[in-house]
């Protein structure tokens, strides 16, 4: 190529002649987005296949959630105030999957149900997938890097540093700083504006 520029020519031409195709048209470098605390979570697509009240606590719900892995997921979720256990049977859930597993009341959760609540806090509920997705699938957020870690203390870590930014928007849509939660179909939502936590 460099052969064939003339020398009369200005330097600036030169790198013109780079930055399009064979045929003429500009050519546009793929944009890489960055790591940042939010890549690091794994937060995906998934379905409580079953749920009972916690025995040893009255507020809690143990589910079975499947997110796509061999077997489903033991989670420990304060929703019993909130939501009656038949709506949550067979549900549709997002599910943030690398928190350090922690006891509850004796029973390890393995993740967190990600959910919206009003301004008051009296309704509560889990955020909804759009319907046709395959369980497991990860959620994206344009202009951060989809690069979950490990489950352990780092990851907890990175979702209290952007928790506070998570919310669902006037349209229903659940996003971080205004970028919606993303799926191949489209974004997560809630019927309660409000935080996510």
């Amino acid at each position: 190529m460099v052969s064939r520029v003339s020398r009369s020519k200005p330097v600036r031409e030169c790198f013109r002649l780079h930055s399009t195709s064979p045929e003429g048209t500009p050519v546009t470098a793929p944009v890489t987005a960055p790591v940042t605390e939010l890549s690091r979570l794994e937060i995906r697509v998934g379905k409580i296949v079953e749920i009972e009240k916690h025995p040893e606590a009255d507020s809690l719900y143990v589910e079975k959630v499947d997110v796509g892995e061999e077997e489903p997921r033991t989670i420990v979720s304060g929703l019993v105030e909130y939501c009656p256990l038949e709506t949550l049977q067979g549900r549709e859930v997002i599910v943030l999957c690398n928190l350090k597993p922690r006891p509850l009341k004796g029973i390890t959760s393995y993740g967190m149900l990600l959910c919206a609540s009003d301004k008051e806090d009296k309704k509560v509920e889990p955020l909804s997938p759009p319907s046709g997705l395959s369980l497991g699938e990860l959620i994206t957020f344009e202009g951060h890097a989809a690069a979950p870690i490990d489950a352990g203390n780092r990851a907890s870590k990175a979702f209290s540093k952007v928790a506070n930014d998570f919310f669902v928007n006037d349209d229903g849509t659940a996003t971080y700083q205004g970028v919606p939660f993303m799926t191949s179909n489209g974004p997560c939502t809630s019927t309660l504006k409000g935080k996510i936590s």
